[in-house]
């Protein structure tokens, strides 16, 4: 009886995950936008079912999101593809890892924002909320990259253009680059880069993966991460 029941909860468990739409790729995500967990803190967590942000959950639908506090050799080995999106400072080390990991075959999407406006409720000055501007720029200028602030530093709402797709953001920078393995945008918006075995796709906002001000850009996003899965 054990045996025919054991047959059974197979056959079942093969037809339900047949239907269903198996994850690609892995992606390590680091972050200091509220995306995973939100600004609620630790109650909020216990009493919430989801704090995910909206562009978390439309992630999820496709890929295996592993969230990432530190980098290192070891945590990003986790993932073949990583997202970056408006970090904390990050030490020297980690810097190093980063750019020995993309050289060595990995493959990044980084969102470095220098005007950003996603919504917080934590007061300016905080530790909790999200640098107002990218801590990026030693990493970008090792590889021959600048990211200059939007036109008389306002927050104004700007297009990125990935193909057929476009995305929506708030205070998008202008990127410009002096490396040959770099090429940017025909906007300046984003830059794809060959960096010795691995790639690298960069983004002047971080804003646009505000999918709650800005619901229609998850066509954008996927186009953004196909390009370092092909």
């Amino acid at each position: 009886m054990r045996a025919f029941l054991g047959i059974l909860a197979a056959i079942f468990l093969s037809a339900c995950s047949s239907g269903r739409a198996e994850p690609r790729t892995p992606i390590s995500v680091l972050t200091s936008l509220p995306l995973f967990w939100g600004e609620g803190g630790t109650q909020a967590i216990i009493t919430s079912a989801d704090q995910r942000a909206p562009v978390i959950r439309h992630l999820s639908e496709t890929h295996i999101l592993k969230p990432l506090d530190h980098l290192d050799a070891s945590s990003l080995a986790q993932s073949p593809l990583l997202l970056v999106a408006q970090p904390r400072g990050l030490l020297p080390p980690e810097l190093v890892a980063l750019d020995d990991w993309i050289r060595s075959g990995g493959r990044a999407l980084i969102f470095a924002d220098p005007l950003l406006v996603w919504p917080s409720s934590y007061a300016l000055g905080d530790k909790r909320r999200p640098p107002p501007i990218t801590l990026l720029d030693p990493l970008l200028a090792h590889w021959g990259i600048e990211l200059e602030s939007p036109e008389g530093n306002a927050p104004t709402e700007g297009v990125l253009r990935i193909g057929k797709n476009t995305g929506l953001g708030a205070g998008m920078g202008v990127l410009t680059t002096k490396s040959a393995s770099c090429q940017s945008s025909s906007d300046r918006r984003w830059i794809g880069c060959d960096l010795g075995k691995g790639k690298l796709v960069l983004v002047g906002d971080a804003d646009i993966l505000n999918f709650d001000s800005y619901p229609g850009n998850a066509a954008a996003i996927d186009s953004l991460i196909e390009r370092l899965e092909t």
